[in-house]
């Protein structure tokens, strides 16, 4: 059996023509792309209303619950996020077709797991180990590609993934009952890493956790807030830190947000000590 710690030099071999990719595998792909379209785009997106095993480890609990008790109010996403979200899918199945390709062993794809009650998806097992398949941004990739997300994970990306390793300790697909990795890949330059972490201390930690998760959504909403950050070093604005950016709940959360559109992009302030001098978003 492969292993998988040649696994990006073998993914690099198939995309450089150096065996492996066949018309089926091509065909096979372009089939699940279609299908994940089909699904995505034939009806609006609902929102999810119950615990997953992608949300439990969210940084924000106060995200958590709205998301569980709040979802009338949510924002309703765009065709531009939802373009965004296919684009990592298509990105997501591409490198699983190169991994099935390069000869290393796929198996489990998208089997469904349960954690202390809780379900969940995961990816796929490559070379009996559970692994996450994601793409990024130049400035996410650095996270996975320099072992920064042990301690810079807003996200709740290693609990997802200790949670399938987890869920699959009497799994036989899953040879190794300790370890998980995500296989990650920059969506500018191409670029792919594979980041591997053990994960005994949050699997020793999972049932506390899971039912932490649980009691917080049935319980009143929590009153903390995550912090806003500086908006640039020696800036006296505050601005959203990056969870709170993405989420779907900001607005509700943080009545007292102004948002400003600079050329990069819109930015969203906290305390407006110094008034920008663009455009702000009424």
């Amino acid at each position: 059996m492969a292993d998988i710690k040649t696994l990006v030099d073998d993914l690099y071999s198939v995309l450089e023509g150096r065996g492996g990719w066949t018309g089926a595998r091509g065909s096979a792909m372009g089939s699940t792309i279609s299908l994940l379209a089909n699904k995505r785009f034939s009806n609006p997106q609902e929102p999810r209303r119950y615990l997953s095993l992608s949300s439990v480890g969210s940084d924000c609990k106060r995200k958590l619950w709205y998301r569980i008790n709040s979802d009338d109010n949510q924002e309703t996403p765009k065709g531009a996020d939802l373009l965004k979200f296919f684009y990592g899918d298509m990105i997501e199945e591409l490198v699983i077709s190169l991994v099935i390709a390069s000869g290393h062993e796929v198996r489990g794809l998208q089997d469904r797991l349960d954690c202390f009650g809780i379900k969940g998806h995961r990816d796929c097992v490559i070379d009996g180990m559970t692994v996450d398949v994601k793409s990024a941004s130049p400035f996410a990739f650095q996270k996975f590609k320099e072992g920064k997300l042990e301690y810079d994970d807003p996200f709740g990306y290693r609990s997802q993934l200790s949670s399938y390793v987890a869920a699959a300790k009497d799994d036989p697909l899953v040879t190794d009952k300790t370890h998980g990795a995500f296989l990650v890949v920059n969506k500018v330059n191409g670029e792919i890493v594979l980041d591997v972490h053990d994960m005994t201390e949050m699997i020793d930690n999972k049932p506390k956790e899971i039912q932490e998760a649980k009691d917080m959504v049935a319980g009143p909403m929590p009153t903390t807030r995550l912090d806003p950050v500086p908006q640039y070093k020696d800036s006296p604005n505050t601005k959203l830190c990056m969870s709170c950016s993405f989420c779907s709940h900001k607005e509700e959360c943080w009545p007292e947000a102004r948002t400003f559109q600079y050329s990069k992009g819109p930015v969203t302030l906290i305390d407006v000590v110094s008034l920008p001098r663009v455009p702000e978003v009424l």
